[in-house]
């Protein structure tokens, strides 16, 4: 509805103004001076309604008066000031059948086409493009009514220049066309900053484009201080949800939103300087690979951060050159194979000769497998499916779609062997924990021992089983 009257404004003005230039014409200048009498009569008619139609009967009364053109555009904007939108389209398509360069009814039939298309009538946006670019065209053509100053006619002619654009503008932003999108309606909103219609479907195009443009936060606020100047609540809470979402993508978080908002609704009518930059972007998994090895040490970094570099070193040339970076640390930690690495896991699945297990957070969760464990000797007892234990192994190749970890030489760590109580498991631990807590082992030949521990028992090849305290 503001849009609306903002053109019945812009229409007024140029007929007001302008109509139709009779201060150089006086009753004595027709031959038939009841025409100039019924022009006036209509002209000076106060109802909105009353006068469209008196200037349409005037129109069908004299057909070849030199007023026809002005009684037209004086038709035009009564029925917009009447809130009859359709009545004024219907007397701008008449108008252009006569006068095709009409501007004034240009930009009502671009407005009525772009009102109809956004209410769901598809087929209003053709010609209402059409009215549009035959609108710029021509408005540099305008000549301007003797009636108004320079200033005046410039300030109109770049109103009706933002309708043209606007139209044209939408039109783009519904094909998905943002670059189009956002030049014209750049345009159609520095000629009328408080028109929300055009505020937001800026903000929307530059928010929708790719690479999004972070300028459309700040006109999305401002669409949402515009909507609440005229307490228009339900558009700038549909506004304020949209807006919010992209800028959580965009962000990753809601951090400034608020305080954008506050400060756009306290006044702010451009967007400050280097804008763009006080809104950070949130990286994709891809770039934060790539800065993530720039900043640190690829040696220092978990496991879970090694996979999220070599996951996505196919994603670009950058990603490929820090995969690259942080396999080789992983290469030299491991000392080409003299060192191996211990890595805490959850058991997807065990055999005795195969473990497949999650090692990051998201792959635990998902019971996704990211690291496949060759033993180095058959593993019995067998892991339970789910159970979180470590691994002490050598990481000897990767796959990065989708994306594993291939460890060879695998045993279980220490800590992870089976605790007191039980048999043995195979393959022995090499290296025991100091801790005391003593352990009673039944050899081969059936003699007991008590150990320092549970491992220190199974450590030695001839315990079969162990059981917890020291021996009788």
């Amino acid at each position: 509805m503001m849009a609306i009257r903002w053109l019945c404004l812009v229409l007024s003005l140029t007929l007001a103004l302008a109509a139709p230039d009779l201060s150089a014409q006086t009753r004595n200048n027709f031959a038939n001076p009841a025409e100039y009498d019924a022009y006036m009569a209509a002209l000076n008619t106060r109802d909105h309604a009353k006068r469209a139609t008196a200037m349409e009967v005037f129109i069908a009364w004299y057909p070849s008066s030199t007023l026809r053109t002005e009684a037209f555009e004086q038709a035009i904007a009564a029925w917009q000031a009447a809130n009859q939108p359709a009545k004024a389209d219907a007397v701008a398509v008449r108008l252009l059948q006569t006068d095709p360069d009409n501007v004034r009814a240009l930009a009502n039939r671009a407005y009525a086409g772009r009102t109809r298309a956004a209410s769901g009538d598809a087929a209003a946006l053709a010609p209402a493009v059409a009215a549009a670019e035959r609108g710029l065209v021509m408005l540099p053509k305008w000549q301007k009514p003797v009636s108004l100053n320079d200033a005046s006619f410039a300030r109109v002619k770049e109103q009706l220049a933002g309708v043209f654009n606007g139209t044209l503008g939408f039109a783009a932003l519904q094909a998905k066309d943002y670059v189009k999108a956002r030049d014209y309606l750049r345009q159609s909103v520095a000629a009328e900053p408080d028109n929300l219609q055009d505020v937001y479907q800026l903000a929307v195009a530059q928010l929708e484009g790719t690479p999004l443009d972070p300028l459309g936060f700040w006109y999305a606020a401002r669409s949402i201080a515009i909507a609440r100047a005229t307490k228009n609540e339900v558009a700038a809470t549909d506004i304020d949800r949209y807006a919010r979402s992209r800028y959580r993508h965009y962000r990753g978080s809601e951090e400034g939103w608020p305080e954008l908002l506050t400060r756009v609704a306290a006044g702010e009518r451009e967007p400050p300087a280097n804008f763009a930059k006080s809104i950070p972007r949130m990286l994709t998994p891809a770039e934060a690979a790539v800065v993530l090895v720039e900043e640190n040490d690829p040696a220092m970094l978990s496991y879970a951060e090694w996979a999220l570099v070599l996951r996505h070193r196919d994603a670009t040339a950058a990603n490929k050159a820090a995969a690259d970076k942080v396999w080789q640390s992983i290469v030299a930690k491991q000392q080409r194979g003299g060192a191996r690495l211990k890595i805490p896991l959850k058991v997807i699945s065990a055999t005795p000769d195969r473990i497949e297990a999650a090692i990051t957070d998201e792959s635990q969760a998902a019971n996704v497998v990211d690291l496949v464990v060759m033993m180095a000797r058959p593993l019995d007892p067998l892991p339970a499916v789910g159970a979180g234990i470590s691994m002490v192994g050598v990481l000897s190749d990767y796959r990065a779609k989708p994306f594993t970890f291939l460890m060879t030489q695998g045993e279980l760590a220490p800590e992870s062997l089976p605790v007191a109580g039980g048999p043995c498991a195979n393959p022995r631990p090499q290296m025991c924990t100091r801790d005391y807590r003593p352990a009673c082992g039944i050899r081969r030949d059936g003699s007991r021992k008590t150990y320092g521990n549970a491992c220190s028992a199974c450590a030695d090849p001839e315990v079969v089983t162990q059981g917890a305290g020291a021996c009788p």
